[in-house]
């Protein structure tokens, strides 16, 4: 039996992009395998067929319809603290000249695991991870500080994490 496929995203590469066009419309079927996959990404597709009233080939069309439009990426999700990134911070990070050379640049740096371009007080956010308190000290203050374009950067330790949601609600509300 099938197993939903894990696709890996390039390093650095952008993962979602605000656009002006309406969100996919999802049916309840859609709603629900998404729903399954966020909870069980390695699902089969005869367990996911089963649960939503198709047959392992409905199921898996569906869910290769659903990542084809970019709607849902199975993937796996790493615990920090379980592999020993026990330091962690989000940074808000102020750029002087252009923004995408220095987003381009702060991605490569092995600790930064997830960066976001925005607007308003500040031109990046960035989440970065260390397994100890010097070597974020010294990815903050003696890699990214030092990228041409970085003005000023704020940082926020995390201490511990009290919610994190990673299922997402759905256009009828899931």
């Amino acid at each position: 039996m099938g197993k939903a496929r894990a696709e890996t995203p390039e390093p650095g590469s952008l993962v979602t992009e605000a656009t002006d066009e309406p969100p996919w419309m999802l049916d309840q079927v859609d709603e629900r395998l998404i729903g399954l996959l966020e909870r069980d990404g390695r699902m089969s597709y005869a367990e996911l067929g089963t649960e939503v009233g198709l047959t392992p080939g409905g199921a898996r069309a569906r869910v290769k319809r659903l990542q084809e439009r970019g709607v849902v990426r199975v993937i796996g999700v790493t615990s920090p603290h379980a592999v020993g990134l026990r330091s962690i911070a989000s940074l808000q990070i102020e750029v002087e000249g252009d923004i995408d050379r220095v987003a381009d640049e702060i991605s490569q740096f092995p600790g930064v695991r997830y960066l976001v371009l925005g607007s308003g007080n500040f031109s990046l956010l960035a989440e970065v991870y260390a397994q100890s308190s010097s070597e974020l000290f010294s990815l903050i203050n003696r890699q990214i500080r030092e990228v041409s374009g970085v003005s000023r950067i704020s940082t926020f330790l995390y201490e511990a994490v009290h919610t994190h949601r990673p299922v997402f609600p759905t256009t009828n509300g899931r």
